[in-house]
């Protein structure tokens, strides 16, 4: 049996390491959602963009996920003197086969990275949403989930700047470059550029938020051009035994042309978990108004699984009226 000889080199270079790690902390994990429900949506005839069905089939029962599926690793590295670094990668899929959602682009959630400093901010570069997004998804008491969502047709009033074939999103940005402000007295900034590389027009986003307290509001932009572009205002008062907020948005050009929307919503908190309830309209410019109505409940069985039930329906002037259900199960980890 061989007994390490002392080699005061090899020491010096453990010592070095141990020191280095001791001021670089750094942290890894892996965290997703695993969603699958049934849901059922009735033959209406107005359109599924204006009561987002996660996978509706008329007249038919489906497999489908309130809240898409996905997996992501997530890191960050203490630099020192409150310096870090950090990573974020998220892949979405459809748990009832496995699919990618987008077969073109693998992290179609996000893949970014960032510097940043607990007293200046960060700078990121990669996939990121629009900054305009953090209000719209906070303006909705689902996040942009279930049937019951007011979602992009009501919170961003049907803004969709490119073809998804290019960008694979209304609400994520390629090649973007951006600052999150820290948050003094409440206020937060984000801003960022998303470079078009040849494939589109360089687009450009932010958002300015106010929290304090039980006060809510918030204001974003999202723009590609001078005739394609969405502003939009949201806002709301925690008072503890319901949460109301209300948004208007503003969209010109795009795939989808220029209208206006605006929502209303409450979350109230009960002692298995929530219930919520919704209201959005859409003016286009077309005068083709639409307006949705949802509700839900969310039972949670634990700080990581809940079971959820949703209802959403909605009408299109000139259509019939189309409604939707879903019934499921969520795991965070």
């Amino acid at each position: 049996m061989k007994t390490l000889a002392w080699r005061p080199g090899l020491c010096a270079a453990v010592a070095l390491g141990s020191v280095g790690v001791a001021q670089a902390q750094s942290t890894v994990s892996i965290y997703g959602i695993i969603d699958m429900g049934v849901v059922r949506a009735n033959s209406g005839t107005t359109p599924a963009a204006l009561l987002p069905g996660r996978g509706a089939q008329p007249d038919r029962w489906a497999l489908k996920a309130g809240n898409t599926s996905r997996i992501g690793w997530r890191g960050q590295e203490d630099l020192g003197e409150g310096l870090y670094t950090r990573f974020q990668v998220e892949h979405r899929f459809a748990a009832d086969t496995g699919a990618s959602s987008n077969a073109n682009v693998f992290w179609l959630g996000r893949s970014v990275v960032a510097l940043g400093s607990r007293q200046w901010g960060e700078v990121y570069a990669g996939r990121e949403y629009s900054a305009a997004y953090a209000v719209a998804l906070n303006a909705d008491p689902t996040l942009w989930s279930y049937v019951s969502q007011l979602g992009s047709a009501y919170t961003y009033a049907n803004y969709t700047p490119v073809a998804a074939a290019v960008e694979a999103s209304n609400i994520r940005w390629s090649n973007s470059v951006g600052y999150k402000s820290p948050t003094l007295g409440g206020v937060s900034l984000e801003l960022a550029t998303a470079l078009g590389e040849g494939v589109r027009g360089r687009a450009s986003s932010g958002n300015l938020q106010y929290r304090q307290g039980p006060l809510w509001a918030a204001a974003g932009f999202d723009r590609l051009d001078s005739s394609t572009r969405l502003a939009l205002v949201a806002g709301g008062w925690d008072f503890g035994f319901v949460f109301p907020k209300a948004s208007y948005s503003r969209a010109e050009g795009g795939l989808n042309g220029d209208a206006t929307s605006f929502t209303v919503s409450a979350l109230v908190p009960v002692g298995f978990g929530r219930v919520y309830a919704s209201l959005g309209r859409l003016r286009p410019a077309t005068n083709l108004d639409a307006a949705m109505l949802g509700a839900g409940v969310q039972y949670d069985l634990s700080k990581r699984s809940l079971l959820y039930a949703n209802a959403g329906s909605a009408r299109r002037e000139g259509l019939s009226r189309t409604t939707a259900f879903d019934l499921g199960l969520k795991h965070t980890f």
